[in-house]
């Protein structure tokens, strides 16, 4: 059984991707199927908040990095709210908290240019 959710929240210009549980192999599919139908409907600024994860492994992190080259290669942006110290490290380790945007906060990340 999949422990994992995705909420939605439209922010003005930006949606807010609200990841809950365990971001694994089982859960990549539901993430890109969101992700992509926001950058479909026009959406440019996507900010995640992935303080409620319980686990990330290495194909949730290559979901993350696939997702950041899709808005990218439609001029828009990714911003990852992130303060759970398990999680941040597990980008730490991997050398990928060099490639991605991460704020203290949803504030921070909706405020950042």
């Amino acid at each position: 059984m999949m422990n994992f959710t995705i909420a939605s929240t439209a922010l003005g210009p930006a949606v807010l991707l609200d990841l809950h549980g365990e971001f694994d192999l089982e859960a990549v599919p539901v993430f890109e199927r969101v992700v992509r139908d926001e950058l479909a409907r026009g959406v440019r600024l996507l900010v995640l908040d992935l303080d409620a994860l319980q686990f990330i492994d290495s194909r949730g992190i290559y979901a993350l990095i696939e997702m950041l080259r899709e808005a990218r290669a439609e001029r828009g942006d990714v911003r990852i709210v992130l303060t759970n110290r398990r999680i941040s490290r597990v980008f730490e380790l991997s050398g990928i908290d060099r490639a991605l945007r991460f704020f203290p906060n949803r504030a921070a990340a909706l405020a950042a240019s």
